[in-house]
C-alpha cells in the first residue's frame, strides 16, 4: 500500500487537476487544490473536509501564494508533493499575438510555476523530502505553427525543471518534468485553449485549418487523465523517479522521433559546428 501523502495541486478546477484531486482523495491522500475561484473547486470536487482543502489562489501574486501555503501547512502540517498543473494556451501567429497576450500566458505557465517552486522549496528542504511534478507538454518538444507562445512556456519549464532538480536534489527532493501528450479533457474546448484576438488576413486560412484540426482532435485524444493520475501516484512512490517522463504514447513517439532527428542533424552539420574552435596546438 502506498504511503499517504499531502499533495498540493494547482489548476484544480478542470481537466487533469480535477481528475487528479478526486483520485488522490479516493486513495486516502490529503489534498490542497487551488483555482482562481474556490467555488468552482467546491462545485466540482466538494467542500473542505479533514482530507481536502480547496482554496482560491492567484499564481501571479507571491503574497497570495504565501497565504495559501500557510493555510496548507496549518491544516496538514507539511507538503509532500507539489503538482504545478495550472496553465493555458494562447494560439496565434507571432505577428498577430500582442505583448499582453504573450506575457499573460508566460505569467501563469512559467512565472506561476517559479512562484510555487520558491514558496514550497523551503518547506521541503526543512522536511528533507518531497516530490515536485512540473507540467511540461509535447509542445515543449516540438513547437507547432501558431503555438509559439505556449511552446515557449513549455520549453522554459523544461530548462527550469532540469536546473532546479540539480539544485534541490542534495536536500532529498525529487523533481519530475512530466510532458503529457493530448489528454481527453476539456482543454481544447474551453478557455484553456484561446486564440489571439487578432487574426490577420495572411494567416487566416492557416489558422482556420489549425482550429479545424483541434476541433477534430477534441474528444478523441489518446491520453486518459484517470491513468495519468494513477501514474503520478506511482511516480511519487518511487525512490528514484525519472527527471523527465513522456506521458502518453503520442508523447513517447514524438520524443523518440525528435531525438533521432536531432542526432541526424547534429551529425550532418558536425564539421560546421566544430569549425569555430581554436586550432589545437601541435606538440
Amino acid at each position: 500500500m502506498q504511503d499517504k501523502k499531502v499533495w498540493f495541486v494547482t489548476g484544480g478546477s478542470k481537466g487533469l487537476g480535477v481528475t487528479l484531486t478526486r483520485k488522490l482523495l479516493e486513495n486516502g491522500h490529503q489534498v490542497v487544490t487551488t483555482s482562481r475561484t474556490k467555488e468552482l473547486l467546491i462545485q466540482k470536487i466538494g467542500v473542505e473536509s479533514a482530507s481536502f482543502l480547496p482554496v482560491d489562489l492567484s499564481l501571479t501574486d507571491e503574497a497570495d501564494i504565501e497565504r495559501v501555503i500557510r493555510l496548507a501547512v496549518k491544516k496538514f502540517g507539511k507538503i509532500d508533493v507539489l503538482v504545478n498543473n495550472a496553465g493555458y494556451m494562447v494560439a496565434g501567429a507571432v505577428e498577430d499575438l500582442t505583448d499582453l497576450e504573450v506575457r499573460a500566458c508566460f505569467d501563469i505557465n512559467v512565472f506561476g510555476t517559479l512562484n510555487m517552486l520558491r514558496a514550497v522549496a523551503p518547506i521541503m528542504r526543512r522536511q528533507k523530502s518531497g516530490y515536485i511534478i512540473n507540467t511540461s507538454s509535447i509542445s515543449g518538444l516540438y513547437a507547432g505553427a501558431f503555438e509559439s507562445t505556449y511552446a515557449g512556456t513549455k520549453f522554459a519549464i523544461n530548462g527550469i525543471t532540469q536546473a532546479f532538480a540539480e539544485e534541490i536534489k542534495p536536500f532529498g527532493i525529487h523533481v519530475i518534468n512530466a510532458a503529457p501528450g493530448y489528454l481527453r479533457t476539456e482543454f481544447l474546448s474551453d478557455n484553456s485553449y484561446s486564440i489571439s484576438q487578432e487574426i490577420s488576413e495572411p494567416y487566416k486560412k492557416s489558422v482556420e485549418e489549425r482550429l479545424g484540426f483541434v476541433a477534430a482532435m477534441n474528444g478523441h485524444q489518446a491520453g486518459n487523465p484517470e491513468k495519468v493520475a494513477d501514474l503520478y501516484m506511482e511516480i511519487v512512490a518511487m525512490e528514484e523517479p525519472p527527471l523527465e517522463l513522456m506521458v502518453g504514447s503520442d508523447a513517447y513517439e514524438l520524443a523518440l522521433n525528435m531525438s533521432n532527428q536531432k542526432i541526424q542533424i547534429t551529425e550532418k552539420y558536425k564539421e560546421l559546428s566544430k569549425s569555430v574552435d581554436f586550432k589545437k596546438m601541435r606538440k
